[in-house]
């Protein structure tokens, strides 16, 4: 059964005119409501000022907490350790020095052609140049440990000129046997 809402309105008296004091009420309901409203806005400011303040104290923790020590010096029996991870962090003269020979190295070291025919030979030399690394890692370490002395420094240095003078007898030995891999293939052809 359907209902016409329009002529239920007409019939109905209150709707014939609203109240005297309507428009005062309504106004008083319109101005309570819109100060509620202004007090709940500083709600929002609060939360999102504890949000940040969480989060910031976050990142400060983090970083606090995964500083690195070495940053700073470290103080132990009242005298400074400093670390030292090779020549260059003694002297510039040192780190010119350790520069050339390194360079000097990995320059020999790209000059290498790897065949069947000198493998053999490269993993001996290549061998001995790891055994000398490892002894100047080791050299490193006790400049970091100890006092920067003379011998070590003298023994670093000779060291890096071991490791090229190696470096040169294999690049020697690497062209006496390609000269003698040509000279067979020549008798060969003839």
């Amino acid at each position: 059964m359907k209902v016409d809402l329009r002529d239920k309105l007409k019939n109905e008296k209150m709707m014939r005119e609203l109240p005297k004091n309507h428009r005062n009420s309504f106004e008083q309901l319109l101005q309570s409501e819109l100060h509620q409203k202004t007090k709940n806005s500083y709600i929002f400011f609060k939360i999102a000022a504890s949000v940040l303040l969480i989060f910031s104290l976050g990142v400060v923790g983090y970083q606090i907490f995964n500083s690195d020590v070495s940053q700073g010096i470290v103080l132990t029996k009242d005298k400074p350790v400093n670390k030292i991870n090779s020549m260059a962090d003694i002297s510039p003269n040192l780190k010119k020095v350790e520069d050339f020979y390194l360079t000097q190295i990995n320059y020999q070291i790209s000059k290498i052609i790897i065949t069947d025919e000198n493998r053999d030979l490269l993993e001996v030399y290549l061998s001995q140049l790891s055994v000398l690394q490892k002894e100047y890692n080791d050299l490193n370490t006790q400049l970091s440990i100890n006092e920067v002395s003379e011998e070590t420094i003298d023994v670093l240095i000779e060291n890096l000129q071991l490791r090229l003078q190696l470096l040169r007898q294999l690049k020697k030995k690497l062209e006496i046997i390609e000269n003698f891999k040509t000279k067979e293939n020549e008798s060969k052809q003839v």
